[in-house]
């Protein structure tokens, strides 16, 4: 059996993305304004305490770093279609993201996704405790495209952005700027952000991203094409299936999308399988066409 050369681990360099995903959006509302300073005793004395506004501001939905702004491909949608138009300046602040996506497929859901990072860390104390009491497996239907669409002719209808009122790493965001800025939260966004963490850890591991998440759908049908993608060596691979047992999707990446592709656009380029093969016989290809495994 020909035995590949072992390379670097991918997992740390997307570990500190994801932290650093994390310490921004936790650190982006200290530096923001905060009107709870600003008491209606200071405002008549005209004695109000000078304002502290960041020049990075926002989360994975939007951000702007200074006057520069960018945006998630989903919220581009979700404004848009609410808005029935589309101005200059938002065209513009998508085209990074969008071509990220475009290239590399939805990475964001494994790169840079915040409760995709809580998620993970939800799932190894999960398969700690799963050591002694297993848990439960329920069959769910894949409805990211249908909760994206339904979500899209809603938006349209009542003019309103509706994706962003319930895309947990938007929530996430919101609460925590709502949090330093007006020390309060809203119940019904820690609710459900709650609800996802505990049908994780007691059902079904990855549920939102895996069947629900209308983000996560969308960023699939735009990366379907992408030109990154991981491929095995059919030499090398010994059929451990060791890539399987690390993939969060249930995916099989030695057999490849041969056999379900619409399956197989769940992938985010994580790497996991990547770093699990002992063979070294996965890898991230550069390519404008599907290799094919065989």
């Amino acid at each position: 059996m020909i035995s590949g050369k072992k390379r670097w681990s991918i997992r740390p360099f997307r570990r500190l993305t994801q932290i650093c995903v994390i310490v921004f959006i936790i650190s982006a509302p200290l530096f923001s304004q905060n009107p709870n300073t600003w008491s209606p005793s200071l405002i008549v004395q005209k004695r109000l305490p000078s304002p502290s506004v960041s020049q990075i501001f926002g989360d994975t939905w939007t951000l702007s770093v200074g006057s520069f702004f960018i945006t998630h491909p989903v919220a581009f949608l979700d404004f848009a279609v609410s808005s029935r138009s589309v101005t200059y300046a938002l065209f513009v602040s998508v085209l990074i993201p969008l071509l990220i996506t475009l290239c590399l497929g939805r990475v964001f859901c494994s790169w840079l996704c915040p409760i995709g990072f809580i998620l993970e860390l939800t799932a190894k104390i999960q398969v700690f405790l799963r050591k002694k009491k297993p848990g439960h497996n329920i069959r769910i239907w894949d409805l990211r495209y249908v909760v994206f669409a339904v979500s899209l002719c809603l938006a349209f209808l009542s003019a309103m952005p509706v994706i962003s009122l319930f895309d947990p790493p938007h929530l996430l965001g919101r609460e925590l700027m709502s949090l330093f800025t007006h020390q309060q939260v809203i119940i019904s966004g820690i609710v459900f952000i709650g609800v996802i963490l505990v049908f994780e850890f007691f059902f079904v591991s990855r549920a939102w991203c895996r069947f629900f998440c209308p983000s996560g759908g969308c960023l699939s049908l735009l990366g379907a094409k992408r030109i990154c993608r991981i491929e095995v060596e059919k030499a090398l691979c010994r059929g451990c299936n060791k890539c399987m047992g690390a993939c969060p999707y249930g995916l099989n990446p030695a057999q490849g999308p041969s056999g379900n592709v619409i399956a197989w656009m769940k992938c985010d380029n994580c790497g996991l399988c990547r770093d699990a093969c002992p063979e070294s016989a996965i890898t991230y290809k550069f390519s404008l066409r599907e290799k094919p495994i065989v």
